[in-house]
């Protein structure tokens, strides 16, 4: 069967849309980390690093080493320094934290913060192998007594990296061989023991590299830089703690720098000072999306996404952005199943007033005012009023009946009956105009079946507006309607068989088959 030109049209339409919801779901989730999942147990962390110094006068200059990529997670920098132009700039594969300023003189504070935010994708660089040390060079005296004390190590030379690296630190613990004595004196702390035991590593041929970083957890507190060893083994660098010569186990440390690299470069100032604090806070979906978005570089999205709105507005539009899959709800029962309610979206805008009111007192509150409405406009029809009349007349009958409603409510202490005041008058009293033309014209068994037919759709519309997950999903990722879209414009394309058809013209099937 060939299909129609406008039939094909409205599938290009539709196939367009779904392409052009799949390709912005798509970026949400791959450029500004997005996810279906609505989970509140997200951990963030936030780091501070404050520098103090004391300015010379002139120009300043000050840059800071910030963290390599954590597995787990992607790194955000800000900074607000009063009087300092600030910037995150890319050198030589490390990622710096730069303030300047014309003129400065006396006692500067400078401070950013660096958000951690999780990022299950985030996985850190691949490093390549490093090239083998070269060999050290001692002071004069120094390199026979190193030699000795390696050789005392490792005599026949069969001892893994791990192995000997744990007899190193275990011999300098003991400090009972004279050669550590001597190598190690005035140097049991900072970067020259670091630098002695890389020497010693070096004579085995074996990669180290110093590390310095802090520690990501809230029980540490205005905490100064840890320098660390990293030795290369079995494919990777393995960190070792200098103070006790182990290999360390935490998950929590966080480097800011590697090798010579220094951690912060000051020009124009002098006796500069750092501390680090950390702070972990649990932060919902929403919140995750709201803070990845407002970092990108493309802050025009954050608006049209809507999390810019002011919180009573973004209440107000999750509810909204779930109107088109009630609407597409009304459209199955209507054109699909084949039942008619009372007034096209009817169910869909009275579903909207119960979110207020809640169901079961809605329902009955619904029904109370359509009851008396009913009677107040059986008397109004025999005065022979015109239409217009007729239905501000029922509106003004309506408003009353709310009121006194909500005021009985009050007196008799249910609070409930008091968000009465939330339904729409025009629909109500648009309802009990056309509940009455349906009673007059077809009968009441058709009015109360098409009244049942719409709070039937009503109560589904009002579980689909008020789920929480749906409101999340649906204004996170606002596309999605597109593709509601789509189904409605290839819905309204069906001319088939309703269900409810099929069944009305069930005894004319049975009797063609009996012919037959």
């Amino acid at each position: 069967m060939k299909m129609s030109h406008p039939k094909r049209n409205i599938c290009i339409i539709a196939g367009i849309l779904v392409l052009l919801a799949a390709a912005i779901a798509a970026f949400k989730i791959g450029v500004l980390r997005y996810s279906f999942s609505r989970s509140v147990n997200a951990e963030l962390w936030v780091m501070e690093c404050r520098a103090r110094f004391t300015a010379n006068g002139g120009p300043v200059t000050a840059k800071l080493s910030l963290p390599y990529e954590i597995p787990g997670y992607y790194l955000v920098v800000t900074s607000q320094p009063p009087g300092y132009a600030f910037s995150v700039q890319e050198r030589d594969g490390r990622t710096l934290s730069v303030w300047h300023a014309e003129e400065r003189t006396g006692g500067q504070s400078l401070s950013c913060q660096i958000s951690f935010i999780p990022d299950a994708s985030a996985r850190p660089p691949a490093e390549e192998a490093p090239e083998e040390p070269e060999r050290p060079r001692w002071p004069a005296g120094q390199k026979t007594l190193a030699g000795q004390l390696v050789r005392s190590l490792d005599p026949e030379g069969k001892r893994s990296v791990p192995q000997f690296a744990d007899a190193l630190f275990r011999q300098i613990r003991k400090g009972d061989n004279p050669a550590v004595s001597v190598l190690f004196a005035d140097k049991r702390q900072g970067a020259p023991f670091l630098q002695v035991v890389r020497n010693l590593l070096a004579m085995k041929k074996i990669a180290s590299r110093e590390v310095e970083g802090v520690f990501l957890t809230d029980k540490r507190r205005r905490q100064s830089p840890v320098t660390m060893l990293e030795i290369y083994y079995d494919g990777a660098f393995h960190r070792y703690d200098p103070a006790t010569g182990t290999l360390s186990t935490q998950k929590d440390f966080v480097p800011l720098r590697r090798g010579g690299e220094p951690l912060f470069e000051l020009s124009g100032g002098r006796q500069a000072k750092l501390r680090f604090s950390a702070l972990k806070t649990n932060i919902s979906a929403a919140g995750l999306n709201r803070l990845r978005g407002s970092f990108i570089e493309h802050s025009f999205l954050m608006d049209i996404i809507g999390y810019e709105l002011p919180i009573s507005e973004q209440n107000v539009f999750k509810r909204l952005a779930l109107l088109p899959l009630a609407v597409l709800l009304i459209v199955i029962v209507r054109n699909i199943v084949g039942l008619q309610s009372m007034g096209t979206f009817m169910p869909v805008l009275i579903a909207l007033a119960f979110l207020e009111t809640g169901l079961l007192t809605g329902l009955i509150a619904f029904l109370l005012i359509l009851s008396v409405g009913l009677g107040a406009r059986a008397l109004l029809t025999n005065m022979n009023l015109l239409m217009v009349p007729r239905i501000s007349a029922v509106v003004v009958i309506v408003i009353l009946l709310m009121k006194v409603i909500s005021v009985l409510s009050y007196a008799f202490g249910f609070t409930q009956g008091q968000s009465i005041t939330f339904f729409p008058l025009i629909i109500l009293a648009w309802t009990i105009e056309r509940a009455s033309m349906v009673w007059e014209e077809d009968g009441a068994a058709t009015m109360f079946r098409q009244l049942a037919v719409s709070l039937a759709a009503c109560i589904p519309c009002y579980f689909i507006l008020n789920n929480d997950y749906l409101q999340y999903l649906f204004f996170t990722f606002q596309e999605f309607n597109l593709v509601i879209l789509a189904l409605i414009l290839l819905l309204g394309t069906y001319t088939g068989y309703r269900l409810t058809e099929l069944k009305r013209f069930q005894p004319l099937v049975n009797s063609c088959s009996d012919r037959s």
